[in-house]
This record gives C-alpha cells, structure tokens and sequence, in this order.
C-alpha cells in the first residue's frame, strides 16, 4: 500500500486528474442556481449537481483527489529522507576505482594518491572551493569526503513541504471557510450568522470617469457589537476592512427593485388626468371604492418558456409593473405597464372601468454589494507558497555535489564523485583540480622539509 502510494505513476495521474477538474471549474460558473444549468446546459446539468460541479472545488470528487495527492507527496518524501540524511552525513556507499567509467579512473587513482600522500594540501584545496571536508584516520585508512551546496540536496523535500501546506491550507479552507454575501442599502443593518456584531452601511457613493462609466465604488460601515459602534471603515475596491477575523470586501452595486417606486400617469373617464406615486406593495386609493396597488417592478421584463413573466436581468432594459385595481375589495384589472413600450400589456379589464395608465418614472434605492469573508487556510496556503519558492530555489541554483575517497595499504581505493545537476561541468572541475596536484604537493612537501614522489 505505501508503494502504490508513493508511486511515482499516481502521482501523474492524480496530475492529471486535477488539472482536468480544474480546467472544467474555470470554465463553468461556479455557484449559479440550479436553473441557470439547466438553461446554459441542459444535456449536462445531471451531471453537474451530481457531481456537485457548481461548487467544484469543494466537491467529494475533488476534495479526494487532493487529499490522495496529499498523501503521495508525503510518502514520497519520508521515503527518501532517510537516504539524503545518510548520504549528508558521509554514509557512503563507494564504488572500487577499478569499477568506475574510464574516463573516471584518472580521477579515482589521482585523488586517492592525493589523500594517501598530502590529505591536509587535498581539504584545503577543496576549502577554498568551498567545500565542507571531512577526513577520518583510523588503523592506516583514510576517508574523505567533501560536499557543497547542500540546500540542493534537499531541494526537491523542500517543494513537497511546501506542496503539503498549500494543499492542507486548501483543504482548510475548503471545509471551514465563509463567504456571506452582504446586499446593503443606506441605514440598513444585517447580523451575521455566528457573530456577535452587526454591519450598517452609512453611506455608499460611486465615483465616475469622465465619460460616466464607473471609478470606483465606496461603502461606510459601522461595525455595532451590543449596540455601540465599535469600528467604523470606508470600504473601497481593492481596499478591504478585517474585524474579527471577517475580511468585507466591496464586490458590486446594484439597485433594490424590491423596494422601487413608479410615478404612474392616470387619465380617467372624464379626461383629468393625475399623476400617483407608489411602491412595490403598496395600496392607494384612486377613487371612492377603486384601490390601486403595485404589485411587482421588474426591470428587464421577459417571458419563460412557459409563458411566464421573469426578469432577465438587474439593468434597466424592459422596466415593467404589475397592476392591480379593486372595487370594493375585488380585483378588476391586473396587467402590466410598460415603461418603453405602453402599448403592450397583459392584462384582464373589466370593461366598465374606464382608466388608462402608463409608467412615467421609477426609481429605486442603490445597494452596496459587500461580501464578509473568512479563510482560515490563507496563511498556511502563503506560508506553502514561501516554502515552494524556496524549494525551487535550493533544487535550481544550488547544485549538490560530492567527493568521497577511501584508502588503505593493500586495498584498492573506493571513490564516489556524484552531482545532483551538470555532472559533466563536476568532474570538469575536479579534473581541473587534479592537476594542481603536482605542484601543490611539490609546494607543501618543501614546506615541510621532504620531497614527494615523482607522479
């Protein structure tokens, strides 16, 4: 089981998989109505709640997949840990200087003459290369072993530990993050569920280019917890207000069409003509025994494939109202008014009422659209994210490298001279390094007052 989960063959297909469902989240919208799929695509809108891909990334499919990638990386890593700790501590296994490339047996038989010979001229020659030297003596055997840019060796643990975190941080914040989606008029305030505060929006304004597009948006709020105003913070695109754990964050503006009110033109049967102000709701009288009440405003009217009226969307493109007229407590005229179009309605007259209507105004409260929003998984996701970047940066431009030589009367020697990246441009270097030999042994054997062997 640990192999199959450390497999590397898992690993790309979990990959894959992921990259998939991931490339159908950005596609599809994400946390739409079930209408909405079964209107955009009806042959797939099954699957989609099915497979509950209108919130993907929360999805069981998907929240597996990255809990069994969670698990590979893992095991990967503790698999090869143990190896690098044995190998950054000189646990050597050596390969004998007759069982090396020839092309590499120069270099075995040079440095194992060099360390028989001058071991003290062989680690200050790798000292000044930067090197970390280690040279063990013991019963006539004499180990070295030599090793830089260690961060390397260790580079790509560093990429799983950062790919741990980001994936934990994920799945943190796929379980326990909150997305409250907060729709404000001026002087409205909202609890919210779980806390002990309250939001007011004070005042919401938008600011405008030139040519009447919009600038920006900015939302004052009030933070009230047990009646009194405990923060109070303009909120601007971009610019989002933390308390209490809870980021508000300016999303969008929009108009309250729930609560709009129509100015209707009223021309009754002896010409006189008036005009009436109404809200949504709202019941007037018009004539003794005659009510009026406006009972819907749709801003974009339209009709579904059953006929019936819904709006198509929160602009102003088709303004419509529902009206109802009674008499003595009986409806006898329900239809709607169109503002673009007055002609066209849909309604049932009662043919003794005598009165034309037409929809000269409407206008409707703005809202502020805020989101409050917590994500408990941000910071390890970032502090992932920092991890990651440092990986990369250990495994590309730190390259490990290591030379290790054992010698000892009668045996061979057993030599090692491995690279984690440019082989080639390693053993280039310590080809380089071996023939200084001569001159360096020549140099530190007339230090010391004896001649060496010539080589």
């Amino acid at each position: 089981m640990i192999r199959f989960l450390s497999s590397l063959r898992l690993a790309i297909i979990l990959l894959i998989l992921i990259i998939i469902l991931s490339i159908i989240g950005t596609l599809l919208p994400q946390g739409e109505t079930p209408g909405f799929y079964q209107n955009y695509f009806p042959h797939w809108s099954g699957v989609i709640s099915g497979l509950q891909f209108d919130h993907l990334y929360r999805s069981p499919l998907f929240l597996s997949l990255a809990f069994l990638f969670l698990l590979n990386i893992i095991f990967c890593s503790i698999k090869q840990l143990p190896l690098k700790f044995k190998q950054l501590k000189g646990q050597i296994e050596f390969l004998p200087a007759g069982g090396q490339p020839v092309n590499h047996k120069k270099l075995a038989a040079g440095f194992s003459d060099w360390l028989w010979l001058l071991p003290n001229s062989l680690a200050e020659e790798l000292r000044k290369r930067h090197y970390q030297v280690n040279i063990k003596e013991s019963g006539g055997r004499k180990t070295l072993v030599a090793q830089k840019g260690w961060p390397g060796l260790f580079g790509p643990e560093f990429v799983h530990a950062g790919l741990i975190i980001i994936i934990i941080g994920g799945l943190i914040s796929a379980f326990f993050s909150q997305r409250i989606p907060l729709a404000l008029t001026e002087g409205q305030t909202v609890d919210l569920p779980g806390k002990s505060f309250s939001v007011r929006l004070d005042r919401f304004t938008t600011d405008h280019y030139p040519d009447g597009s919009v600038k920006n948006w900015k939302s004052l709020i009030s933070i009230i917890d047990r009646g009194q105003v405990k923060e109070q913070k303009t909120i601007e695109v971009n610019r989002p207000f933390k308390y209490d754990g809870l980021n508000f964050f300016q999303m969008s503006y929009g108009f309250d069409w729930d609560r709009t009110k129509v100015e209707l033109e009223i021309k009754d049967r002896s010409g006189m003509v008036r005009n009436l102000g109404v809200t949504v709701g709202e019941r007037v009288q018009i004539e003794p025994e005659i009510n009026l009440r406006l009972l819907n405003f749709i801003p974009d009217f339209g009709l579904d494939e059953k006929g019936q009226p819904v709006g198509r969307s929160a602009e102003a493109n088709n303004p419509a109202a529902l009206i109802q007229i009674s008499r003595n407590g009986m409806p006898v005229y329900l239809g709607w008014i169109f503002y673009d179009h007055p002609d066209q309605a849909r309604a049932y007259r009662q043919s003794d009422l005598n009165l034309e209507m037409s929809l000269k105004k409407f206008e409707a409260p703005l809202f502020s659209g805020l989101e409050a929003a917590s994500d408990p998984g941000m910071n390890p996701v970032w502090l992932g994210s920092a991890v990651l970047f440092l990986g990369l940066l250990a495994s590309f431009y730190f390259n490990f490298c290591q030379l290790a030589v054992r010698v000892e009367p009668s045996e061979r020697p057993l030599f090692l001279a491995s690279s984690r990246h440019h082989q080639t441009g390693f053993y280039q270097e310590l080809e380089r390094l071996l023939e200084s030999r001569p001159a360096i042994a020549k140099n530190s054997a007339r230090k010391k007052g004896r001649e060496t062997p010539d080589e």
